[in-house]
């Protein structure tokens, strides 16, 4: 051990050598393509082609939600915002409403819930600020669902930001063996989510392995498929009721990059409905004419997202906080 001091010093040459090996090790290795493709294959999954097309006219309704969380010393406390957007697809170029440039959507309209609460009692607040995230998504959802179908404004896609299958898997751990009455509030109304009909998750970023080790290869799905998949090349699997799909999705001009084309992107998204097809050529056609953006979501998904985040939850409870006259954490009261 050294001598504490005030020239406090690290291991340097540990830790150089702790750097090489993973340069080395994260170095892009020789991979058999066609071994794989026919050992995933031999799995029983079917590699299909699609042909990317759409109809003029869908309509859609996304939603998406953000939360923070304050821990004090004696209050846990949760703030959210939730958006709901709807457009339409008519296939034409309109004026974006946010930004210079156009986008392929018109009569944009959404609606903002923004909500405040107290976890109590004071625990587990991780795995419930999860689930009421959740709660609030999808009753806005639903609630924006009634108000435009009440107006007679048809829904033709119902647009999730993330997995489908993996929520509905988590809450229903949550639900077995904790019971916090959050997760079953989530788990309810992720039930009445799915009856809607055309419910589809894209998700941002998948790190789901379970495809990957079925052919020995320790790599996400993603990246096991963006090998061995061409492109407009899928397959799926069902899970709990959801048809997983993962789409090779082709390269196309960018805005900002004329010159060339971007590289093919592999997509995970989820249908709540059987025969799916359609819809998955309806979105794929979609991407491909949005030309602004690089991403595993399109337009409506992203800019809810965005929406989501004008709100600044986080300040509103230190607002909270302060006119309460709540105690601080002791790590955060540090002077010095």
């Amino acid at each position: 051990m050294e001598k504490l001091g005030p020239n406090f010093r690290f291991e340097i040459k540990l830790l150089e050598d702790k750097i090489s090996r993973l340069v080395n090790e994260l170095k892009r290795k020789e991979f058999d393509r066609d071994l794989f493709r026919d050992r995933f294959i031999s799995k029983g999954f079917k590699i299909k082609n699609l042909k990317p097309r759409i109809k003029k006219g869908i309509s859609f309704l996304s939603v998406d939600s953000s939360i923070v969380k304050k821990e004090l010393r004696h209050h846990a406390l949760w703030g959210s915002h939730s958006v709901v957007l709807y457009s339409k697809f008519d296939g034409k170029e309109h004026s974006d409403p946010l930004a210079h440039g156009n986008i392929w959507y018109r009569d944009l309209m959404y609606n903002s819930y923004p909500d405040l609460g107290i976890f109590s009692p004071y625990r587990q607040i991780e795995n419930r600020m999860n689930s009421i995230r959740i709660s609030n998504e999808y009753s806005s959802l639903l609630d924006s669902w009634k108000r435009l179908d009440s107006r007679s404004l048809k829904i033709d896609y119902f647009l999730i930001d993330g997995s489908l299958q993996t929520t509905l898997k988590r809450l229903r751990d949550e639900v077995k063996f904790s019971g916090f009455r959050e997760h079953e509030k989530a788990l309810k109304l992720h039930g009445d989510l799915m009856k809607l009909g055309t419910v589809i998750g894209m998700v941002e970023d998948s790190h789901s392995v379970d495809l990957a080790k079925k052919v020995d290869l320790g790599v996400t799905n993603v990246a096991l498929l963006d090998l061995i998949l061409e492109e407009n090349e899928y397959i799926t699997e069902k899970k709990d009721g959801v048809n997983i799909c993962y789409l090779k999705l082709p390269s196309k001009t960018l805005n900002y990059t004329p010159s060339r084309k971007s590289d093919p992107l592999v997509v995970r998204w989820e249908f709540s409905h059987d025969k799916f097809e359609k819809d998955l050529e309806n979105l794929a056609a979609l991407w491909l004419l949005e030309d602004d953006i690089w991403h595993p979501q399109i337009y409506p998904l992203r800019i809810t997202d965005y929406l989501t985040r004008r709100l600044k939850i986080a300040g509103i409870l230190d607002r909270l906080i302060k006119e309460s006259g709540l105690d601080l954490k002791y790590r955060e009261m540090r002077e010095g």
